[in-house]
């Protein structure tokens, strides 16, 4: 799935840049040949599989192990996996990453560049930022919907993820929305990336770490869970749920 070219380059950055051992979860669904009422069929699960074993050969400080969804479902609860396909990472610091979806399209460099700060001992926030992460009182998640097409989208994740890696208050995830088109139409998803911070508020559109950072201190302090409120955030792609299968070659090269 991933051309030897940029396996090679992969593999050769890995080899520079991973310092201690990463672990890659993924949750599954085998496809049945029965119709099962309720069940979705999961269309990118083993391209997904696929993906996540190329880029585990790359290197041998990163280990991937495969669960089936529905056999594993304590294991999907405490990692914070509710839907396939599900993947989540974990280095030395032991704070999870998760990703919905198959991390292709322009989703892919970030999640390379996931494992590689993933694999260091800490990620720190220097200056102003760690002041304003001393402040979060209590613990903040940030999920990121995404498509693969989407040019906007990398940056937002990539913020989010470092801010988790930054703090343990917060958790971070990407959902690549064109997957779960009913979780689409539920949450009335039209435009990625759309960022949602602990159910309380939304920012729609680009957002940097430091305007990420201050969404989520203002989402805190607004007090008990209510009806969403959106913030205008920058560009925008439209998102087109069930417009059939995600693209999962094309794959972008994170140089």
């Amino acid at each position: 799935m991933i051309p030897l070219r940029e396996q090679e380059y992969i593999r050769e950055r890995f080899g520079r840049e991973l310092q201690g051992k990463v672990k890659i979860d993924y949750f599954t669904q085998k496809s049945s040949p029965l119709y099962v009422p309720g069940r979705e069929e999961c269309v990118t699960c083993e391209d997904t599989r696929q993906l996540l074993e190329e880029v585990a050969s790359l290197s041998d400080k990163i280990t991937l192990t495969v669960r089936e969804f529905s056999e594993a479902q304590e294991e999907a609860r405490k990692l914070g996996v509710d839907k396939v396909p599900g993947i989540v990472l974990r280095g030395p610091a032991n704070r999870p990453l998760r990703f919905f979806g198959i991390p292709s399209g322009n989703e892919f460099p970030t999640f390379i560049e996931a494992i590689i700060d993933l694999s260091k001992p800490r990620v720190e926030a220097g200056g102003e930022r760690a002041k304003q992460l001393k402040k979060l009182k209590e613990n903040v998640s940030l999920t990121v919907y995404v498509t693969p097409t989407c040019p906007y989208c990398p940056g937002v994740v990539r913020a989010a993820y470092r801010l988790a890696l930054a703090s343990p208050r917060i958790e971070a995830a990407a959902v690549e929305i064109a997957e779960f088109p009913r979780l689409a139409q539920q949450l009335g998803v039209r435009a990625v990336p759309l960022t949602v911070i602990n159910d309380r508020a939304t920012i729609a559109g680009a957002v940097d770490e430091a305007g990420l950072l201050e969404a989520a201190l203002k989402a805190v302090e607004g007090g008990p869970l209510g009806a969403p409120t959106q913030t205008s955030g920058g560009a925008t792609s439209q998102a087109t749920p069930g417009a059939g299968r995600p693209p999962t070659s094309g794959l972008v090269l994170p140089r």
